[in-house]
Parts: C-alpha cells; structure tokens; sequence
C-alpha cells in the first residue's frame, strides 16, 4: 500500500465503513456511536481507499448546534434555561445530535450552574477540546 486517495464516501460505501469503524472500536478498546453519514447532519464524508479501490479509512465532519448567548440579563438567561426543552426539540427534528456551549473558563463556575440546571453536562475532564479557526482565512 503506496498511497490512499481520499474522495467522497457514497451510500455504497456504507457497510465497509461499518466494517472499519468497527475495528477501530475494537483496537481502541472503545464503543463510539457511528451516526449514518449521508444524512443532512453530516457536512462531509470522505473515504481513504487504496490503489485496489480498498476503503481503509473514513473521516466525516458533523454540524453540531452551538448554544450562545447574547446579553447580561440574568432573567432573560434564566427564562432561555426554561426553554431549553423546546430548543431541544427542534434541534433533534432538524437532525441534530449535540448541542455545545462553550464557556470561558472564568465564567465556568457561574454559568455551570444554570446549564447544569438545563441538563448540560461539564466534559471538560472527559474531552479534549481542539478547534481550527478559519474566520478570515482563505486556505
């Protein structure tokens, strides 16, 4: 194996991809979820085949809805935690698997509570969190 080409993943593609992934769980010793990738939630699946058009690898890129928010009234925050609910709705009716808030780390102790409240879960200990900012880049 010289060289893996990487190109769109098709719905044919879809059991060697299970296949894959299900070795890759087993190697990692892990259970991951594997959403169906050609579904409207995923932005991009690629598959890495081989020069015998072998699939060796998958790599899919998923829209996650991002909470945020936008002022300082404590009511106002208090009354969007109560909705939290119907927000949720939608988003899953939409496709959507995970909603993230990101919260500044000197803010964690204050907002935590709230969205604790709201059913968010602190991961911080559990994940890694690495992201790739691509505002104003034309690469």
């Amino acid at each position: 194996m010289n060289c893996i080409t990487l190109r769109q993943a098709t719905p044919e593609d879809w059991p060697a991809i299970l296949g894959i992934h299900a070795q890759h769980q087993a190697a990692q010793g892990t259970n991951y979820e594997l959403p169906y990738l050609f579904g409207p939630q995923i932005a991009l699946a690629l598959v890495g085949v081989d020069e015998d058009q072998r699939i060796r690898s998958c790599v899919y890129v998923e829209a996650v809805a991002e909470m945020r928010f936008v002022g300082c009234d404590p009511r106002a925050t208090a009354f969007a935690r109560r909705e939290i609910d119907g927000l949720v709705y939608v988003l899953k009716h939409q496709g959507f698997r995970w909603l993230e808030c990101f919260v500044p780390r000197k803010l964690k102790k204050m907002i935590g509570k709230p969205l604790r409240k709201a059913g968010f879960e602190c991961v911080d200990r559990e994940l890694a969190h690495f992201t790739k900012d691509m505002r104003g880049t034309n690469e």
